[in-house]
């Protein structure tokens, strides 16, 4: 990894040495990368977010999959790139190698290729987090067998030296209840499939990619302070037998760490896959909050001092969570799932954090192409009686994560709410008239009904390529237990 700049000064030379090599274990701009998620009903076009990642020097970005629109805006922009492969695609993986190398063919060798406009692919994550608790075995028995056929086909095509195999593990996949933590282990019911991961990992000396959950593990366990999780200075630390925790990404660390040793594979090199802060859908979850979380962190993986374990230092290098806003991002584990970005879904920053572009602010997406300037609301002029059951139907088949309690939007008094409900749905659906009638109940206006705390959207312009929303269908009725709590707040506050 490159050192960072150091200030011309008239010192010695051998304590310039020094200096430059105690740097070269600290992550600057170029370690920290984002996470580039596409679950959106409207997402910013590649080439935008290309210009965004570029306009504020982030260097590393991590993709989902391997969307070919997006790996050809990446081409020639000297960005370091991690590629996915969904889980969904782990089971035909592993019982072909045919399958795998026609996906190294169709996905990376068109794109890796020498020349100025080559894509700088440095990994592919087989699989997305696999081992996670809710999945069961729905994943993990495949994933060895699919990364073993993907590092054949990366070797047949002669890629194998410069791009890695990995693959993103949730932090569910280790015992977190652990005294002392350096008895952490990875979990019973995947111990073997993790095994095998890390011995193949450690063959082809590839990094162990993990999620660090600091959010999910402060509302889990109320014996977690948020001082704890924020980084902020208290004497309240966390004893673990004879190491004292001051903040919870150190307890987190050492965890994963400790898991590895503890399996033969002290010295594996850790990469922190997914961590974040989310800024709406939940209390505490703020943009105030999420810039003191990322400044505390990266801060804190600056520091000298900072080494959570005895066998490894900080890692050095990070993905934060993430880039943009995702709306069509799965909430089975909360409504703040889909408000970990730093920018919104538009690509206009929430709060300021150095992500390379060093001491000036974040620079927004420029030029963006938005819908036209129209909202749809409630009219009250109308009888409103049957509003509620309306309002349950647009947020069913839109994103009224906003609503929820701790949201941005939670304060919206009545009928307001039900105006955010109606819009929601009418943006997601390009602002089709017929969108917002709602039995008559939906009014369409061009006075912007947003206020200081929570914002009415508008949808941007997209291609029908690059959106994933559903449009074949009224209302989704399959209602996650997140979205059922939202509308039963909106309906209780009626």
């Amino acid at each position: 990894m490159p050192s960072q700049n150091l200030k011309s000064t008239p010192i010695p030379r051998f304590i310039s040495l020094l200096l430059v090599a105690s740097l070269l274990y600290l992550p600057n701009a170029e370690g920290i990368g984002v996470n580039w998620g596409t679950a959106a009903s409207h997402p910013l076009p590649p080439h935008k977010v290309v210009e965004l990642l570029k306009s504020n020097g982030i260097a590393k970005v991590k993709l989902s999959d391997a969307d070919p629109l997006i790996l050809q805006s990446l081409s020639g922009s000297n960005i370091r790139v991690t590629v996915g492969i969904p889980n969904s695609m782990l089971r035909g993986l592993n019982s072909s190698l045919k399958a795998a190398e026609s996906w190294v063919h169709d996905n990376l060798t068109r794109f890796v290729s020498d020349g100025a406009s080559r894509v700088l692919v440095d990994y592919v994550a087989v699989g997305e987090e696999p081992f996670l608790q809710t999945y069961g075995d729905q994943f993990h028995p495949f994933l060895v067998g699919a990364a073993t056929n993907i590092q054949a086909a990366l070797f047949k095509a002669k890629l194998s030296e410069r791009v890695k195999v990995v693959t993103p593990c949730s932090f569910d996949a280790f015992t977190s209840d652990s005294n002392p933590l350096s008895k952490s282990q990875f979990r019973p019911d995947v111990n073997k499939t993790m095994l095998e991961l890390v011995t193949f990992l450690n063959r082809h000396q590839s990094p162990f990619f993990v999620t660090v959950s600091p959010f999910q593990s402060y509302i889990k366990n109320k014996n977690l302070s948020l001082d704890f999780a924020l980084f902020r200075q208290t004497p309240h630390a966390k004893n673990s037998t004879r190491r004292t925790y001051k903040n919870l990404f150190d307890l987190s660390y050492n965890t994963i760490v400790s898991s590895l040793s503890n399996s033969g594979f002290p010295q594996m090199e850790i990469v922190i896959g997914q961590i974040g802060w989310p800024t709406d859908g939940s209390p505490n979850a703020t943009s105030s909050l999420a810039e003191e979380f990322t400044k505390g962190l990266i801060n804190h993986l600056h520091s000298k001092s900072a080494k959570p374990s005895n066998h490894q230092d900080l890692p050095t290098e990070i993905y934060i969570l993430s880039l943009l806003d995702e709306d069509k991002r799965n909430i089975s584990t909360g409504n703040f799932e889909r408000h970990w970005g730093v920018f919104t879904f538009d690509g206009q920053a929430k709060y300021q954090v150095d992500l390379g572009q060093g001491s000036k602010n974040l620079a927004n997406a420029k030029d963006v192409q938005y819908l036209s300037s129209k909202w749809c609301v409630v009219n009250n002029n109308k009888d409103l009686s049957n509003a509620s059951a309306l309002a349950w139907e647009a947020c069913a088949g839109a994103d009224c994560t906003a609503l929820s309690l701790g949201g941005s939007c939670f304060n919206l008094s009545w009928p307001g709410n039900i105006s955010y409900a109606f819009n929601s749905y009418y943006q997601q659906r390009d602002q089709n008239s017929e969108s917002c009638d709602f039995g008559g109940l939906g009014l369409i206006t061009s006075v912007d009904p947003s206020d200081d705390a929570c914002r009415f959207s508008i949808g941007l312009r997209t291609s029908s390529a690059l959106s994933v929303l559903h449009r074949s269908s009224v209302f989704c009725w399959i209602i996650s237990p997140a979205i059922t709590m939202v509308l039963w707040l909106l309906t209780e506050r009626l």
